[in-house]
């Protein structure tokens, strides 16, 4: 993967879209969702309106993720779309007239070019409007079920973009940004929003902090790596909140989040740094989030002897 490359072409299919639809496989975990509203809410950021999709209903469990309630389990379909076979320049104008309860499209062909007829007027529904379509934590479109069995034509005609962690990713997309080394796919979500401008916001911080608890089994996990802990500290630093507590960052994970700085997926920081895990039962004094600096996942040299 040349992220770096693949990050130009994401912004390039992003300067072009105004409209984004960001989907995600069945049965959602605190992953998938976390990564898919972290990134909903950076595309906004950008000025992008965004749609999420997965296709079953949002659990309880998942319902503190900030714009949970924005996600829907089906892509509407409400626009009746009236096709004409078309040759260039064959139109002269097009108008419309309503005649009590009849619409009428009126369409005149350019002097020259042969009258219209009914038999090249075809009729459908079109699905959401997207110009681009993110796939977060799916390793095949198979795995958007209705999503996509409903609409194929709609992934077939737009350009996706695969954002995944898994080594048996189907590599799908126009762009593919899938890190099989990530422990969650939180981590590659985190990474593309720092590529794109995306700032760290709290709401964002607050979606990624609980994807990457939720889906390492409380920092626990077989899967997780230092990254794991240095992208936590960073998401903490800048105000994120665990679900089910009220308390911003302690001291001590204020601390840890000065020391690894804003590079978190290129450095290597000792496992015993796992103790921000067990600070949420400390008491200590309100501490103001700090805001993340523009560049807060640029790729750097991280040296320290403090943590270690």
């Amino acid at each position: 993967m040349d992220f770096t490359a693949d990050i130009t072409k994401v912004k390039e299919l992003l300067d072009k879209a105004r409209n984004v639809l960001i989907v995600t496989h069945e049965n959602p975990t605190d992953d998938s969702m976390g990564s898919a509203l972290a990134l909903y809410l950076g595309l906004t950021s950008l000025g992008k309106k965004v749609a999420v999709a997965c296709p079953d209903p949002m659990t309880v469990s998942l319902s503190n993720y900030v714009g949970a309630n924005k996600v829907v389990s089906e892509l509407s379909k409400k626009n009746f779309v009236i096709s004409l076979d078309y040759v260039e320049g064959s139109i002269e104008k097009v108008s419309y007239n309503i005649e009590g309860a009849t619409f009428n499209l009126v369409i005149e062909p350019r002097p020259g070019f042969e009258p219209f007829d009914q038999n090249k007027v075809h009729f459908s529904h079109a699905s959401t409007a997207a110009d681009c379509i993110f796939s977060v934590d799916t390793i095949h479109l198979g795995g958007l079920k209705k999503l996509y069995e409903d609409d194929k034509s709609l992934f077939a005609g737009k350009p996706v973009i695969n954002i995944d962690r898994h080594p048996n990713n189907a590599v799908y997309g126009q762009v593919n940004i899938v890190n099989p080394q990530a422990s969650t796919t939180a981590e590659v979500v985190a990474q593309l929003l720092s590529g794109i401008g995306a700032q760290l916001t709290v709401d964002i911080a607050t979606n990624i902090l609980n994807a990457l608890h939720g889906a390492t089994n409380m920092f626990q996990g077989t899967n997780v790596t230092a990254r794991v802990f240095e992208l936590a500290a960073v998401c903490v630093k800048a105000g994120g909140k665990r679900f089910g507590t009220t308390k911003s960052a302690t001291s001590e994970e204020v601390s840890m989040g000065e020391h690894v700085g804003s590079d978190i997926l290129k450095t290597e920081v000792a496992p015993r740094i796992a103790a921000v895990s067990q600070t949420e039962s400390i008491v200590t004094p309100r501490v103001a989030p700090q805001t993340a600096p523009a560049d807060w996942l640029k790729p750097k040299i991280f040296k320290s002897s403090t943590l270690l």
